[in-house]
């Protein structure tokens, strides 16, 4: 699709939606990108019940409205020389597809446990139904673990993830602190030679 300076007044009220504003000046994948990471973000924190993490739903509205007024407020040769990419240029950026192959087994697994997730809360909804009231109770406990589990398991993988930077950064201290003296160790033993130099030199 091609992109075209439009109405600025509908441009503003279309950018009050997240990636409205670009879609609507047709930017389809910047615009496509910015609506649904604000969906998924809403998706996500009310899916593990973690409010926190719809504070990123305010950062992603304030990015998507003024970058899209950004737009329009430029003149017609810079606005025919921006390009419209994937969320942040992300498809552009070098080694993010050797990065998705070295992780992807964790990717892999990533999307098996969220469908089981979602396979798991459609399975207790139905057994809701079908189940008479006196067997109801096995429903609501699989709603009560559906609920818990995924925050349970996400604050494990926030610890872990933490925990490996710790350990990462150590290791890079580690190395640093030998490469340091292997060098220092390399400077003196010049430093000896040149000195041998120079005394037999002045003999």
């Amino acid at each position: 699709m091609k992109t075209k300076k439009k109405s600025r007044f509908l441009t503003f009220f279309f950018s009050c939606i997240p990636g409205g504003g670009e879609m609507y000046m047709g930017f389809m994948k910047t615009g496509i990108s910015l609506m649904l990471l604000f969906a998924l973000t809403i998706i996500v924190s009310s899916w593990t019940n973690q409010g926190a993490l719809a504070a990123f739903c305010v950062v992603e509205w304030f990015y998507s409205f003024f970058y899209a007024n950004h737009l329009a407020s430029l003149d017609d040769e810079e606005f025919y020389q921006v390009k419209d990419t994937y969320l942040f240029g992300l498809d552009s950026i070098p080694g993010i597809k050797g990065l998705v192959e070295k992780h992807y087994n964790l990717v892999a697994c990533g999307l098996i446990f969220i469908g089981a997730c979602f396979l798991w809360n459609s399975v207790a909804d139905l057994l809701y139904d079908l189940l008479p009231n006196g067997y109801r109770f096995v429903a609501r406990v699989m709603w009560r673990i559906g609920n818990y589990v995924p925050s349970l398991l996400m604050g494990l993988a926030v610890i872990a993830l933490g925990m490996k930077m710790i350990s990462g950064k150590k290791i890079v201290e580690d190395s640093f602190d030998k490469h340091l003296k292997k060098q220092e160790t390399e400077d003196k033993i010049v430093d000896v030679v040149y000195k041998d130099e120079a005394e037999q030199e002045e003999k």
